[in-house]
């Protein structure tokens, strides 16, 4: 099966990553409450970008007869934990730092279920970039938080 990401995975995969990078670069330099506004923003849409993600990784191994029921089921809970726990946690530099876990395992773990027949295979091409774009806003806000 081919790696080349197609033109919709490109559009879909990158296009998502965008406000995240956004909210990074607002939190630098948008003036007074804005700056907060944009923190909350890269929490919640990380999260909801995470979540998406495991139900991706779900639907694909309830799609697909050769995909690995436990990994698939691994991997969505696992994306889906860190989601949900982002949400909840009363400090946004945690909530920040699980979404950054979450983001390296989608990078890391999807590349791989790409390559094994678990996720289509152009994932091992499109996950490490798309979700450390991610990770690069996720860090921005992040460092502004702790400056």
């Amino acid at each position: 099966m081919s790696t080349r990401i197609p033109l919709d995975g490109k559009i879909l995969g990158f296009g998502p990553m965008l406000p995240l990078v956004a909210a990074g670069i607002g939190t630098w330099v948008l003036p007074g409450e804005w700056k907060l506004i944009a923190l909350n923003c890269a929490i919640i849409w990380g999260a909801l970008i995470l979540a998406f993600v495991a139900g991706v990784r779900r639907g694909y191994g309830f799609g697909n007869p050769s995909a690995s029921k436990p990994t698939e089921i691994a991997a969505a809970l696992s994306y889906f934990s860190l989601a949900g726990l982002s949400l909840i946690v009363p400090r946004a530099s945690i909530a920040l730092a699980l979404l950054a876990v979450g983001y390296a395992f989608v990078a890391l773990l999807d590349r791989r279920a790409g390559r094994r027949g678990n996720a289509p295979a152009y994932f091992a091409t499109l996950r490490g970039p798309q979700f450390l774009l991610g990770c690069a806003g996720l860090a921005a806000c992040w460092a502004w938080l702790v400056h």
